[in-house]
């Protein structure tokens, strides 16, 4: 079997990566955003000249907004320790099932490592939700679906 608390600081890794490149793509969208906003310049078409700049307006909050999630999601995943062990599944716990893998720390979806799957969730996610508490052998009930818990680490 594959050293679990090797493959969780990979996984945090990644995480922390991916949480600094989505930081830095909508800083950039944002600079962009307003920069375009400012350089619009006002023609005879005023209507036209304020639906630009209110455009652009909308994408510099959205880009904010992002940011905002993002740094919020570093913040908390800082408070989190990696090579914790776990009676039952929290937040910072990287959870096996027969279906599959799970990190529960901030949700990020999909993140391959050594040819394997893990899905980065979120314990506020519907699926984080479920699987809070729960213990090896026991199980969660998902679309129907039972995903029975093999391993907690």
């Amino acid at each position: 079997m594959s050293d679990w608390h090797h493959i969780k600081s990979q996984l945090y890794q990644e995480i922390v990566l991916r949480l600094e490149q989505n930081i830095q793509e909508a800083q950039l969208a944002y600079v962009q955003a307003k920069e375009s906003r400012d350089s619009d310049t006002k023609s005879s078409a005023g209507d036209k000249y304020e639906t630009g700049r209110e455009m652009m307006q909308r994408e510099m909050d959205k880009c904010s907004a992002l940011i905002d999630q993002n740094r919020h999601s570093m913040q908390i995943i800082q408070h989190v320790p990696i090579h914790r062990t776990y009676e039952s599944i929290d937040k910072g716990a990287l959870i096996v099932t027969d279906r599959g893998s799970y990190y529960m720390l901030v949700g990020l979806g999909k993140i391959s490592l050594e040819q394997k799957d893990y899905f980065a969730i979120s314990p506020e996610s519907p699926i984080g939700s479920l699987f809070l508490g729960k213990k090896v052998g026991e199980y969660i009930l998902l679309r129907e679906q039972k995903i029975t818990i093999q391993g907690i680490y």
